[in-house]
C-alpha cells in the first residue's frame, strides 16, 4: 500500500496535456495523426488543414448563422479567426485551466484552480506541400505541488517542443529536436497509467530523431533519443523507441510500442499493444495495455509495472461527445497491491477553438491485506487557442 502513494498523488496533481486534436478522432475517419499536425505523432500545433476540420467537422454549428457554409467557417479557423494571408509563418496561442475537486461529494471536499498551460507557438513551413517545416512552442511550467509545498522557485517559462522536420514525400519524413517520444497512444489524459508508468507525461519530452512512414497499410516511427538536454547528464534517459499500427476494415488500427532507455541510474523498458477503433460517425473506442521493467543499477529500487486503458468516446451531436474511462495499474507486480480508476465524462466544443470538459473519476486501490475507501476527483476543464 506504501508504495502507490506516490502513484496516487501523482494520479491526483499531474495536470492533463495541451492537445487540440485527440486519437479518438479516429471516429471522424482520420486514423493518422499526419492528416490534421506538423508532427505525424499527434499533440502540437495543427496544420491548416487540421485547423479547418476542427472548425466545421468536429465542433458544434450551434452558435453560427445558417447562412455561413463550410468554407466560411473553415477561412475562420486562422489565428484570430482570419484566414492566413502569407504561406510561410503560422502562430498559435493556447490557454487551458482545470477546476479540480478532491473529495468530491463528501464533506472534505477541495476545490482549486489549476493554470495548466499557457503557450505560444511558431511554425515556419516551406517548400511545396510544406516539405520543410521548422516548429517551437514555449509554455508556462506550472510548479509542481512538491515545490509549492516546500516555496521551491521553478523555471515559469519551457520549451514544450522544438523540432525540424522534412518529408521526402507523403509517406516518408524525418524529425529533429525536442519532441515527445514515440510510444502507445497519446491520450490527452497524462493522469493515464499508460503514460505515467512509461515516462511519457507532460514533461517527458526528448531530444531526439524520429523516422516516420507509411506504407500498405502500416503506419510506424523510429524514434532515436538521448534525454532532454535541460536536464544534467547522468539523469537523460538514452534509448529507442518504436510504434507500429496497421489499420483494418477501413479506419480501425492495431498496433504495439516498445521503448528502451538508460541513464547512470535506471534502464528502463516498456512494451504494450494498442487498438483504436471507429465505432460510427465521430464514435471511437481505444485500448492500450502493457508492461514496464525499471533495473535499477544500484541493485535496488527493481521492479515490473503493468498498465491497461480502456477508453470510449460516444457522438451525441456534433461537438458533443461521452465518455468512459477505465485505468488500471498494479505498480509492482511482485506486490498485491493495484490501482483502477474509472469514471464518466463529457467533452464538448461549442464553438471552434473552445473546448469544454468534465471528467468524474473513481479510485480503488485493491490490496488483499488493507482496505482503503474510494475516493472520487471532479475535474472541469477550460481550453482555449487562437
Amino acid at each position: 500500500m506504501r508504495k502507490l502513494i506516490p502513484l496516487l498523488l501523482i494520479m491526483i496533481f499531474t495536470p492533463l496535456k495541451e492537445s487540440k486534436a485527440y486519437p479518438q478522432f479516429i471516429g471522424h475517419g482520420y486514423p493518422s495523426c499526419l492528416n490534421c499536425h506538423y508532427n505525424p505523432m499527434g499533440n502540437g500545433p495543427l496544420t491548416d488543414y487540421g485547423r479547418a476540420v476542427g472548425a466545421t467537422g468536429i465542433a458544434s454549428r450551434m452558435f453560427y448563422p445558417s447562412s455561413w457554409s463550410e468554407e466560411k467557417i473553415g477561412d475562420s479557423s486562422g489565428f484570430l479567426f482570419r484566414k492566413p494571408k502569407q504561406e510561410v509563418a503560422r502562430t498559435q496561442l493556447n490557454y487551458r485551466g482545470l477546476q479540480m475537486v478532491q473529495a468530491f461529494g463528501t464533506s472534505n471536499a477541495k476545490s482549486s484552480w489549476i493554470n495548466m498551460q499557457g503557450s505560444g507557438q511558431l511554425i515556419l513551413k516551406f517548400l511545396n506541400d510544406d516539405r520543410l517545416i521548422m516548429v517551437g512552442e514555449i509554455g508556462y511550467n506550472p510548479p509542481s505541488p512538491q515545490a509549492r509545498a516546500a516555496n521551491q522557485n521553478q523555471k515559469i517559462l519551457r520549451s514544450r517542443e522544438h523540432y525540424v522536420g522534412y518529408r521526402f514525400n507523403p509517406e516518408f519524413g524525418v524529425y529533429a529536436g525536442f519532441m515527445d517520444k514515440a510510444y502507445g497512444i497519446r491520450v490527452a489524459e497524462h493522469i493515464a497509467l499508460s503514460r505515467v508508468y512509461t515516462d511519457n507525461t507532460q514533461n517527458d519530452q526528448t531530444h531526439g530523431v524520429m523516422i516516420h512512414g507509411l506504407a500498405g497499410g502500416f503506419e510506424g516511427a523510429l524514434h532515436a533519443f538521448f534525454g532532454s538536454m535541460f536536464q544534467s547528464a547522468d539523469i537523460r534517459q538514452k534509448g529507442v523507441s518504436l510504434q507500429l499500427e496497421r489499420e483494418v476494415n477501413n479506419d480501425h488500427r492495431i498496433g504495439f510500442s516498445f521503448l528502451n532507455s538508460k541513464n547512470d541510474y535506471i534502464g528502463v523498458t516498456s512494451y504494450g499493444a494498442h487498438s483504436r477503433i471507429s465505432l460510427n460517425d465521430g464514435s471511437a473506442l481505444m485500448f492500450e495495455f502493457g508492461q514496464n521493467h525499471r533495473n535499477a543499477k544500484s541493485g535496488s529500487g527493481s521492479r515490473i509495472s503493468r498498465y491497461g486503458l480502456l477508453q470510449t468516446f460516444s457522438k451525441a451531436t456534433q461537438g458533443l461527445y461521452l465518455i468512459a474511462n477505465i485505468d488500471y495499474g498494479k505498480t509492482d507486480l511482485s506486490q498485491e497491491s493495484s490501482v483502477l480508476r474509472w469514471g464518466p465524462g463529457i467533452q464538448f466544443f461549442p464553438i471552434q477553438k473552445v473546448e469544454l470538459r468534465a471528467d468524474l473519476y473513481n479510485s480503488r486501490v485493491f490490496n488483499e491485506n488493507s482496505t482503503s475507501l474510494d475516493s472520487w476527483m471532479l475535474l472541469l476543464q477550460t481550453h482555449i487557442w487562437l
